[in-house]
């Protein structure tokens, strides 16, 4: 053991500071973990640890650790005195040997390298704190006394000056340092210089001004201060202010000017960026307010009043309450003043009213801007528009779960609502009807009438199955000229068949399309809760099928799904051994499907896909695995395996020279409400040594409803450094809101958007309004299941991430994926 703990209770061990980064160098695993766990009892927040001293040289010039505790006798190349010897002095990065051998030859050797100093195996958590906090105090009044030595020295520098002196009678100049206008080509070996060749040097444009300034200091003795340009190639300037006074001269010193000269390129080139500044903020759309150290505000532009409708000089000496003409509750300001007070920051979201009486959607932020002494100087507030952005949360929230056409649930929607109403029926104890609705002959209707009228006839059977069923009742379009219904309360088999006869015949009824009376039929397909089906894709799935029969009956009429449970009961037994068999013996497998960057046309990262190598049915894919894997309890286990083994692969490639290889692993919501999931993504990674945000975990939308669980473990994830995807973007019901506040850095747009545009109107305006609002919000967006040509070229023309799909290439196996043939995605 490296030390032994304090005892329980013992509080004279006085706290250590949580943002001190201390790095343990330790080829033993289980010492390093000790001591990390002594480090973290100490109080240290930031341990990090490296086994190999070549690994942690190149750590240090990465991540620069506050201290370092290095093993001197570790294995590798390097030990670890010649590991300390190798960081560059410049970091000057305490170092502190452990070790459990105190002979002369080794001590003469770590003396070499300054150690802060040196520990014998076994030591105590209070020695080692206590050697800990000597040395972070040494380091920081070695650092003082070294600051205090330069600082002279850095302010003059700092200000890119240098004292001068001119010789009157010989020319001559002599400088304290190199400067660029007396010195162009840097040359330190001698400071001396022709005042003449100096005034050369001046651009010509200045140098009347800057000859008549020395002259008159020569002839009268008057003090100078003059500005000019020098000569240089290309469209580079640089400036200088050149000061002096004459001196008159004495037998030991002749007659002379001394000043300074400096040169004052990063001034005007700070000043042009304060007009430019200035210039943004007067007609940036953005309201912008300056505000005092008590609150109130100094100054405001132009779009503060536009957006606001507020008067500039009606606002000046108020606090920011005038964001809106509206009065907030005490407790909205109370929560402003306190966030101010301990982060220096402000934000909300405020829905208000602008001057015309208009609902408007405003991001207000307050920044406080600290002086030089750390004080508080003022404030500034931004006040943003985002009722544009609002309104299309809104209409995206809308296109997501609502049909366009008829105005209808979309399947989406459907499928959740069904969800909702299987649980309340499970509650009640009572029957559940699901109708599967799909019109006879429609296509001969949009093929003789065009699809015009065919639109025209799906809304007005929209209407009508809406008008036939119950208010607690649910009328869906899945898609085309299919329906579902959603009917609770159904006492029975009889009440079900009732119900489906009513629709029909409502159906029936004829209809003014295209100036035509068109009456229509339709086939039914019936599943009921907790008859033949427990779950919502289970009954969806059953009345599809059930309506087929009903089709094959004769059409215009309705049939019941028959199950066979014991049959499907058998194959899942079966097949949930296969599969833990399969795991355990090593028949799963990953492949994987590249992602092409949108601008580079270049390949940006890989999505790892299960597969299955089962021993008698060969290759199987997720939808044979993810299911059986759910309901058996095996998810854990398999999602542990697949996250462990795209980091050892992407390990694998990068030690092939493929080093910006993004690996994106699909993660279920088993997984993330599991305790130890952030361990095992922690361990993978520290395990394979591979960057953190090389790792992309993606989610979908339903994991991060209202459950804090899961959100905490994104943030903890999103700590490890690991990257977040949300998965079938546009599928779920997760709020807009609450994914802007996540650690979210990607959207993947489901393929089921993608399929069908350009022509799906629907699909294309949600996919551009999906795209619009994830680069607005600063995430990017990968289009998946890009199949034709078609889809390729249009969303080239938007602003998406990356494409991914079968149109470049299926998921292969790891070996072909640095193999595949170059795909130019911005030409194909």
């Amino acid at each position: 053991m490296t030390g032994t703990p304090p005892q329980k209770g013992d509080s004279t061990i006085p706290p250590a500071n949580p943002d001190i980064h201390i790095m343990i160098v330790e080829d033993e695993r289980i010492v390093a973990l000790h001591l990390r766990q002594q480090l973290t009892r100490l109080g240290y927040g930031r341990v990090t640890v490296h086994s190999a001293g070549a690994k942690a040289l190149e750590a240090i010039l990465s991540d620069t650790p506050d201290l370092i505790l290095m093993d001197i006798h570790i294995d590798g190349d390097i030990d670890g005195i010649e590991t300390a010897a190798g960081i560059p002095p410049y970091m000057h990065v305490p170092v502190i040997y452990l070790s459990a051998y105190s002979e002369d030859q080794t001590l003469e050797r770590a003396k070499l390298t300054h150690p802060y100093g040196y520990l014998i195996k076994p030591f105590s958590e209070r020695e080692l704190h206590a050697t800990i906090q000597m040395a972070l105090q040494r380091r920081k009044v070695e650092f003082a006394l070294k600051r205090s030595e330069e600082r002279l020295y850095l302010a003059m520098k700092a200000a890119n000056m240098t004292c001068w002196e001119i010789d009157i009678k010989t020319r001559q100049i002599e400088t304290a340092d190199p400067i660029g206008i007396i010195h162009p080509d840097g040359d330190a070996a001698s400071l001396s210089a022709d005042l003449d060749k100096f005034l050369e040097r001046v651009a010509p444009e200045d140098q009347r001004s800057v000859k008549c300034a020395f002259e008159t200091a020569i002839k009268k003795g008057d003090f100078f201060d003059v500005i000019f340009r020098a000569k240089e190639g290309g469209s580079s300037v640089s400036w200088f202010r050149a000061q002096g006074k004459t001196f008159e001269g004495t037998p030991q010193n002749p007659r002379r000017i001394i000043g300074v000269v400096q040169d004052i390129t990063d001034q005007r080139v700070a000043g042009d960026r304060l007009r430019q500044a200035t210039t943004v903020y007067e007609t940036s759309q953005d309201g912008i307010l300056i505000l005092d150290q008590e609150l109130r505000i100094t100054s405001a532009n132009r779009s503060y009043a536009n957006i606001t409708g507020i008067p500039i000089e009606e606002a000046l000496g108020h606090r920011p309450h005038v964001i809106s003409r509206e009065t907030f509750p005490l407790s909205f300001y109370r929560e402003m003043f306190k966030s101010l007070e301990s982060r220096k920051h402000w934000h909300r979201e405020i829905d208000t009213l602008n001057a015309d009486g208009e609902q408007i959607t405003l991001m207000a932020q307050i920044i406080a801007v600290d002086s030089d002494d750390g004080d508080v100087s003022h404030y500034v507030a931004i006040i943003s528009d985002r009722t544009a952005i609002r309104r299309a949360e809104e209409e995206l929230q809308y296109l997501a779960h609502y049909d366009g056409l008829t105005g209808l649930p979309n399947r989406l929607l459907a499928i959740d609502r069904l969800g909702r109403a299987i649980e309340r029926a499970s509650d009640r104890g009572t029957t559940l009807a699901c109708m599967f609705i799909d019109i006879d002959n429609f296509k001969n209707i949009n093929d003789t009438l065009g699809h015009g009228a065919g639109d025209q006839l799906l809304v007005v059977v929209s209407r009508r199955l809406k008008a036939l069923i119950n208010s607690t009742d649910t009328v869906a379009r899945l898609g085309g000229d299919e329906f579902l219904i959603t009917a609770e309360d159904i006492k029975n088999e009889h009440a079900a068949a009732a119900m489906a006869a009513r629709l029909l015949k409502g159906l029936q009824i004829p209809a003014s399309i295209a100036s035509r009376d068109i009456s229509v039929t339709a086939s039914i397909g019936i599943s009921l809760f907790p008859d033949t089906a427990l779950g919502a894709q289970d009954m969806v799935r059953q009345a599809d099928t059930a309506m087929y029969a009903a089709k094959n009956g004769g059409r215009n009429g309705f049939a019941f799904y028959k199950s066979a449970m014991t049959e499907d009961a058998s194959h899942f037994m079966t097949r949930s051994l296969e599969l833990r068999r399969g795991l355990e013996n090593g028949e799963l497998v990953l492949f994987y499907q590249p992602q092409y960057c949108r601008q580079s046309g270049k390949m940006s990262g890989v999505e790892a896909l299960i597969r299955w190598n089962h021993p008698t049915e060969g290759l199987l894919g997720p939808g044979e695995i993810i299911p059986v894997a759910e309901q058996s309890g095996l998810i854990n286990e398999i999602g542990q395996w697949v996250v462990e083994e795209a980091c050892a692969q992407a390990m694998r490639w990068r030690e092939e020279g493929h080093k910006c290889v993004r690996v994106a692993v699909n993660v279920s919501v088993r997984q993330l409400r599991s305790d130890d999931f952030v361990d095992v993504v922690r361990t993978a990674l520290a395990l394979t040594e591979i960057p953190p945000q090389s790792l992309e975990l993606e989610i979908t939308e339903s994991m991060i409803q209202d459950d804090a669980r899961i959100i905490s473990r994104l943030h903890d994830l999103r700590k490890l450094g690991v990257s977040l995807a949300i998965d079938d973007f546009g599928t779920g019901f997760s709020c807009l809101g609450s994914i802007k506040s996540l650690p979210i850095k990607r959207i993947k747009i489901d393929q089921s958007f993608v399929r069908g545009i350009p022509e799906d109107r629907d699909n294309t305006a949600l996919t551009e309004a999906i795209i619009a609002l994830g680069r607005k919000l600063g995430m990017a967006v990968t289009v998946e299941g890009v199949e034709e040509q078609a889809q390729l070229e249009f969303l080239q023309q938007r602003d998406c991430t990356d494409f991914q799909g079968y149109y470049f290439c299926r998921p292969v196996p790891a070996a072909q994926i640095f193999n595949l043939p170059a795909i130019n995605v911005k030409t194909s």
